[in-house]
């Protein structure tokens, strides 16, 4: 996964109990919860009438994703909602939105947490190169003092892991 998601970045590590507990002290709605993949567990819920909804589809990824094991969480913001954007005059579905927001919903917003709190460990990529450890230790000292930082396990390894090729370096 290093390669696919983050050849010179890092794993922030957490516990689903610590995540849970940060998420409690916001005043949004706050969910989270395990990916599921696949569709066979959608078809059965709309066959049995229960239809679809947002929170299904946020929670769902393709079924060769399934080695990702993830876990999902997020801030459910309904003073922000809209009419669905997706939907033409012809009421035909569209994967992207057809409108922008209205001017009401901002373009991000933040929420402050306790990253001594949440965070267990950050792992860097065995690729990262010495100037992207140097900016890690720097964050961490600035930002995080006391969340352990490690290379990967893979780092003694790097020159036996393949390529984007398929090749050893």
């Amino acid at each position: 996964m290093w390669q696919e998601y983050g050849e010179q970045g890092v794993a922030i590590c957490s516990r689903y109990s610590l995540l849970k507990a940060a998420l409690r002290k916001f005043s949004d709605n706050a969910y989270i919860g395990l990916v599921r993949y696949g569709a066979k567990h959608l078809v059965r819920r709309q066959l049995e009438g229960n239809g679809w909804n947002l929170f299904r589809l946020i929670t769902n990824k393709r079924v060769e994703y399934a080695y990702e094991r993830e876990v999902r969480a997020f801030l459910w913001l309904p003073q922000f909602l809209g009419g669905d954007r997706h939907f033409d005059d012809q009421n035909r579905v569209h994967p992207c939105p057809l409108s922008p927001p209205p001017p009401h919903v901002p373009n991000g917003l933040r929420r402050k947490t306790d990253l001594q709190a949440l965070l267990t460990q950050i792992v860097v990529s065995p690729w990262a190169s010495p100037a992207t450890i140097n900016e890690i230790d720097g964050l961490v000292r600035d930002n995080a003092q006391g969340i352990a930082i490690q290379q990967s396990q893979l780092t003694p390894h790097v020159r036996l892991l393949p390529t984007e090729e398929g090749n050893l370096l």
